[in-house]
């Protein structure tokens, strides 16, 4: 049976299983060790202790309570809509959290960093397969991706990392539409980015801009 599914699916069609845990498994092995240190919870510093791991936490236990406007704990008050959307809110890694009682938060951060890792990887590889004969190559440049040195020093900024998943899905689509005509695919990438982080979404429009007129007038 193994054998009929791999002759019916070829190898090229596992390439982004593959990439995928290969970034997993990588991205474990340099979590994983500072994860046993802190006792379950992956600590870094700076602003990765002191807001990133407590909005997550707050904006979690305010969305689990049911209140999506005025939030008084913070500052003088504030509303959660324009706070914590550049944060959290559009994050679906975020989202994955809501279902876990609050005390698990922190717990849960390591694997989610691992996660996005593995998702940053495939959402490279995904986008490069097209310009490649041989998915090794796009296998390769996702992983590069994943764990170039932006991504791995901005560890201590846990909400960069959705971006940077959301980027090469945007050229993907874009180039859907170009060679393959698929509007909807790019109208729900822009809007996905768009949501993920609004801040990041308007460096993306101006890079996408300038690769949609390469493309065309080249």
């Amino acid at each position: 049976m193994p054998s009929r599914i791999l002759q019916k699916y070829p190898t090229q069609k596992l390439f982004g299983l593959r990439v995928f845990l290969i970034s997993i498994i990588t991205a474990t092995a340099l979590f994983l060790p500072f994860i046993i240190m802190g006792g379950g919870v992956f600590y870094y510093y700076g602003d990765f202790n002191v807001q990133e791991i407590p909005f997550y936490q707050l904006v979690h236990d305010t969305v689990r309570g049911g209140n999506l406007g005025w939030m008084h704990n913070v500052d003088l008050g504030t509303d959660m809509l324009s706070s914590f959307s550049f944060y959290l809110l559009g994050s679906p890694f975020f989202w994955l959290t809501i279902p876990f009682p609050s005390e698990t938060v922190p717990y849960l951060i390591g694997p989610l960093l691992i996660l996005k890792f593995g998702c940053a990887s495939l959402s490279a590889y995904l986008y490069l397969k097209r310009y490649v004969t041989d998915r090794n190559f796009a296998l390769v440049g996702g992983l590069l991706y994943a764990f170039s040195g932006f991504s791995i020093y901005n560890v201590f900024f846990f909400h960069f990392h959705e971006p940077m998943i959301m980027f090469p899905l945007l050229l993907a689509a874009l180039d859907a539409f170009i060679y393959d005509g698929k509007r909807t695919v790019f109208a729900l990438a822009v809007f996905s980015a768009c949501v993920v982080n609004y801040y990041f979404f308007v460096g993306q429009v101006l890079f996408v801009i300038i690769y949609f007129l390469m493309i065309t007038l080249t």
